[in-house]
């Protein structure tokens, strides 16, 4: 992984953290980004396991701990998620 990657990836997490803050993501979508933070948090534990270059280890250590607080912090809003309520119709 690239430092320009990572730094994408810390932008995708902070924009991702700031929709959840400001509650501007819906049920389905959470779940979609439920899953694109678990790709993330793969690829970032896949590079963890092979970068030697201490200052890239540590800024990958420091998303890799975001993400999981980010992962955690959706599973339980979409524990909490109950979905809008429709008015019936007559």
């Amino acid at each position: 992984m690239t430092w320009w990657e990572a730094e994408q990836m810390a932008v995708y997490i902070s924009e991702t953290e700031a929709a959840l803050e400001e509650w501007t993501m819906s049920g389905p979508q959470m779940r979609i980004e439920q899953n694109n933070v678990d790709r993330v948090a793969r690829k970032l534990n896949a590079t963890l396991a092979k970068t030697t270059e201490p200052e890239k280890k540590a800024f990958i250590e420091h998303l890799a701990g975001r993400v999981e607080v980010l992962r955690q912090h959706l599973t339980e809003r979409l524990k909490r998620d109950i979905p809008s309520y429709q008015p019936s119709h007559g």
